[in-house]
């Protein structure tokens, strides 16, 4: 005789919660680098037959598999960082030059880092969710490779791009 048990509505809903919950969304975005200029960019645009940089010279390229998911989760909590930082330099205006230059950078990183993300979102075509535990918790599973000086967090894609070109 089969012995045969209730299934659970409640245990089935919780465990496709939880897969949905740890899913990767892969993506693949490619560092290029031009030789002759020695500039390093990153496109979310594949070519196959490779591309030419704006000087003529043929550009090297390495494709690179992320976690769309977690690259989302990290710039966002990189654009949240970088807004606190710019208004906690706000009330420093006795220190006028200083003030000014760090606000300069500060926006810079802050055009870059929306920059990354409006890409991402591209690439994405999709809502993606955030992982449900905070980044400081999934630090392992989303790929960070530090933190640098001023909080910002560094993915496995963004860590040294430079050294991807080596031989």
């Amino acid at each position: 005789m089969i012995k045969s048990e209730p299934i659970s509505l409640d245990l089935f809903r919780q465990k496709k919660q939880e897969k949905e919950d740890q899913r990767k969304y892969p993506a693949i975005m490619v560092w290029l680098n031009c030789p002759r200029c020695n500039t390093i960019e990153f496109t979310e645009i594949v070519a196959p037959d490779g591309r030419t940089h704006k000087c003529g010279a043929l550009v090297r390229e390495v494709e690179v598999e992320i976690d769309l998911r977690a690259e989302l989760m990290i710039t966002e909590k990189n654009l949240e960082t970088i807004n606190q930082l710019l208004e906690k330099n706000k009330p420093n205006r006795l220190i006028k030059l200083f003030a000014k230059s760090l606000d300069k950078a500060l926006h810079a990183l802050l055009i870059s880092e929306k920059s990354y993300y409006e890409r991402l979102l591209q690439l994405a075509k999709q809502a993606i969710p955030p992982y449900p535990d905070s980044i400081d918790d999934l630090k392992e599973q989303l790929g960070v490779r530090e933190v640098n000086q001023l909080g910002l967090y560094i993915s496995d894609f963004r860590y040294k791009p430079e050294n991807r070109f080596e031989q």
